[in-house]
């Protein structure tokens, strides 16, 4: 399945009542904030099109195409909680996410690791963010403590 494909489907989708829409992205498990962001709107802007005002078309359009995504990747790819694998970060060492993937316009390779069940995701995130290990280095490191509890301190 491609970012193409997915497209597609999304332009189909949206032709659906955008209530409709919202209600099958909030029983995926997404939250509102999640919505906005996908959609690139604010939370209040999701309120009031909940409450029956219009939508652009491009922002009906990004909320049809979340909701194709969704589907793509319970269906064809069994992920059975797409809102929880979307949240959770790619990596322990960054919290990039396939949500911010998803923000960042790039469903091709969080589609990738839907297919390949996760593998290598650092490759999506040199894709995404090169550089992105550097950037979230830290200067500090945990430690064990003499009382035997969790410390932090300079690396080093």
């Amino acid at each position: 399945m491609s970012a193409a494909e997915v497209q597609a489907k999304g332009n189909r989708r949206a032709e659906e009542d955008l209530t409709r829409l919202f209600q099958e992205l909030n029983g995926l498990g997404f939250s509102w904030r999640a919505i906005a962001r996908i959609a690139y709107v604010s939370v209040p802007a999701l309120r009031r099109w909940r409450m029956g005002s219009p939508a652009a078309g491009e922002d009906r359009m990004r909320v049809a195409q979340m909701v194709a995504f969704c589907r793509i990747a319970c269906d064809k790819y069994l992920i059975e909680d797409v809102a929880g694998w979307l949240e959770t970060p790619l990596s322990s060492e960054a919290p990039i996410t396939g949500l911010d993937l998803l923000a960042g316009d790039r469903s091709d390779l969080v589609l990738r690791l839907a297919r390949d069940r996760g593998e290598c995701p650092e490759k999506a995130l040199d894709e995404f963010k090169p550089g992105w290990g550097e950037c979230y280095v830290s200067g500090f490191e945990v430690f064990t403590a003499s009382d035997g509890l969790p410390g932090i301190r300079l690396a080093g």
